[in-house]
């Protein structure tokens, strides 16, 4: 409506307009949103629903492929993963929250005969406070390095910042799962050995985590990893290495044993070690105060201030849905915990 384009507007022409300079802050934060994959997450949202294909009078239309792909070749996978780690995001009041904490202790059916009396188990109740951070940064520009810009070309700068965020949260997410919410490590995830400390993690290791995993009603379908475990996963011969289309052992295996699927890295994990986790039963994101841009300028020295700040943090729901394997241990004097074993048999 203001007549604005972003690839000829510069900067300079947007403060010249009083209806329009307010406009400043929100492509700011359009650009840090789009660093932390935000935009091109939502857009790729969008493009699968629409790749579902809507029915309108019979008719069932779907997107081009071509429109797909567009947001995918310009960026769309983000290295901003930590919403692939959370079940949802949930917004709170105040940057504590008093979360529930439930331990199905002793809750397995029991046989019961007729007409007698139903035993019963008990299920723990109780409460976590979980404090959220604020993490903020402020960027000062001067005249001369973005007024004379088009507003396209200095939103590039604003998207590293976003990246730079994204990395920050990736991180915290991390630490979350690895350490749980906590102060005191109460809920930290359970550290196991691998079967052979000279091989590293191995083939078996990692069934052995799916096989527990499967008795838990866990889906670990995540692994993280830093540069060292990840590159060490990504070359484990059972990973490159094809039979001729097929596996070695043809079985049948009635309970579902699932295998990660995605694999991050992050500096978070230490040594070799490798995180498993199910992102269903893991982790939530607890948002206080969403991202938040203020802009204004320090006129004496002729420079533009950005200011960007959220308030957030996550939060532990089930301590079993993820598992860290230390290769420089033995799993056969590390094994599982007793709060990994499973409900019932």
């Amino acid at each position: 409506e203001l007549g604005l384009n972003p690839h000829r507007t510069t900067v300079e022409n947007l403060y010249a307009d009083s209806d329009a300079r307010s406009l400043m802050s929100e492509i700011i934060r359009d650009g840090i949103r789009r660093g932390m994959g935000q935009s091109t997450r939502e857009q790729m949202s969008r493009a699968r629903a629409s790749m579902a294909g809507t029915f309108d009078g019979g008719t069932q239309r779907f997107m081009s492929r071509e429109v797909f792909l567009d947001p995918v070749m310009r960026g769309a996978v983000q290295s901003t993963f930590y919403p692939d780690l959370i079940i949802r995001e949930e917004v709170v009041a105040q940057p504590t929250v008093t979360m529930p904490k439930i331990e199905l202790s002793d809750a397995a059916l029991k046989d019961s005969a007729e007409a007698a009396t139903i035993e019963e188990g008990t299920v723990t109740y109780g409460s976590k406070d979980v404090k959220l951070k604020k993490k903020g940064r402020g960027f000062k520009v001067t005249y001369e390095a973005i007024r004379y810009n088009s507003l396209s070309l200095a939103q590039l700068f604003f998207e590293d910042a976003g990246r730079i965020l994204g990395h920050t949260l990736n991180g915290m997410a991390v630490d979350a799962i690895i350490n749980g919410d906590q102060t005191d490590t109460s809920e930290s995830a359970d550290v196991i050995g691998v079967d052979d400390t000279n091989n590293g993690i191995t083939y078996k290791d990692l069934a052995r985590v799916a096989i527990q995993f499967a008795l838990l009603g866990r889906v670990g379908l995540q692994a993280i990893g830093n540069g060292v475990s990840a590159l060490n996963y990504v070359t484990l011969a059972e990973m490159k290495q094809r039979y001729a289309g097929n596996a070695l052992l043809n079985t049948m295996l009635k309970s579902p044993l699932t295998f990660p699927e995605d694999l991050y890295v992050s500096t978070k994990v230490t040594g070799s070690k490798l995180v498993i986790q199910d992102p269903s039963a893991s982790l939530v994101q607890l948002t206080a105060a969403p991202l938040l841009v203020e802009t204004d300028k320090i006129i004496s020295k002729q420079i533009e201030e950005a200011v960007v700040s959220i308030t957030t943090g996550f939060a532990k729901v089930q301590r079993n849905a993820s598992v860290i394997i230390d290769p420089s241990v033995a799993f056969s004097s590390n094994g599982w915990a007793t709060w990994m074993n499973p409900f019932s048999e």
